[in-house]
């Protein structure tokens, strides 16, 4: 367990020191491709962890998986990146997981909770300003999330989203008293949605709700967001983790994440 651990968090570390500083904060993995991995055979289930954020394309994808292996069932839990963390921790059965937060996913390496290997960049993202629609308060960039009078809502400050807002705020020296805390990028946007406040810091990937709009943050003013997706140490169903990893890594994959507008891997899928 010592000697994957090890292993693990070295693989980590030799990507975010080759993708710079920016990415440093960000890149979980060193896998670039996919490599072909064949789903058991007849009836069996692989529990899927993945952050909230990738929730739609995950769905599409477990639907996808069952389509094509009769007899299989994909069990789909979406929620913070933390909070995933925490109940593997806990000991709660999970065959794979996609997280997009690089720090995240080294204390899933440090704990010897992944396979050997098998941590592989998945997308990239970045971040936007929800506003309400119309924009009203002439919302127009980051520096405007630090006027008093504007409610702000941002991620937790243990949410992946609350950390890669901060790192944002923080790059462009601003001060942002949030009105409202959300546990995921989702739980932002629906507190802008709803009216509770004038603006939040969301995934540019967010945009579903037609009552929001976005203002984009200039790439020189961003962070990138890095996914990747692992087998773990513990799966029941390794083999069908490995498959499922295949599928979202291949191309059926990317082209969902690509329509969803989150970015390809460094070196694409």
């Amino acid at each position: 367990m010592f000697r994957s651990a090890l292993l693990a968090c070295a693989v980590l570390a030799a990507l975010l020191l080759s993708c710079g500083e920016r990415a440093e904060r960000s890149a979980p993995s060193v896998a670039r491709t996919a490599s072909a991995a064949e789903a058991p055979a007849g009836a069996h289930e692989i529990v899927v962890f993945a952050t909230q954020s990738l929730r739609p394309e995950f769905l599409a994808l477990a639907q996808r998986y069952e389509a094509d292996h009769p007899g299989a069932k994909v069990t789909l839990r979406c929620d913070g990146g933390a909070e995933l963390l925490k109940a593997v921790n806990e000991g709660q059965r999970c065959d794979l997981v996609a997280i997009g937060d690089s720090s995240l996913m080294s204390r899933f390496a440090a704990g010897a909770l992944l396979e050997s290997g098998s941590a592989a960049e998945l997308a990239r993202n970045r971040l936007a300003i929800a506003v309400v629609a119309g924009n009203p308060k002439n919302v127009r960039g980051l520096a405007d999330l630090s006027r008093a009078e504007l409610r702000v809502a941002l991620g937790a400050p243990s949410s992946s989203i609350g950390r890669y807002s901060r790192w944002v705020l923080s790059r462009a020296q601003l001060e942002v008293v949030p009105t409202l805390l959300a546990p995921h990028a989702d739980g932002v946007l629906a507190r802008v949605a709803s009216g509770e406040v004038d603006a939040g810091l969301v995934y540019v990937t967010s945009f579903v709700d037609a009552t929001v709009e976005k203002v984009e943050i200039p790439e020189e003013a961003n962070t990138p967001v890095l996914y990747s997706i692992a087998v773990t140490r513990r799966a029941v169903e390794a083999g069908g983790a490995a498959a499922f990893r295949s599928l979202a890594l291949g191309e059926v994959g990317q082209s969902l994440l690509r329509a969803a507008g989150f970015l390809p891997p460094a070196s694409g899928p």
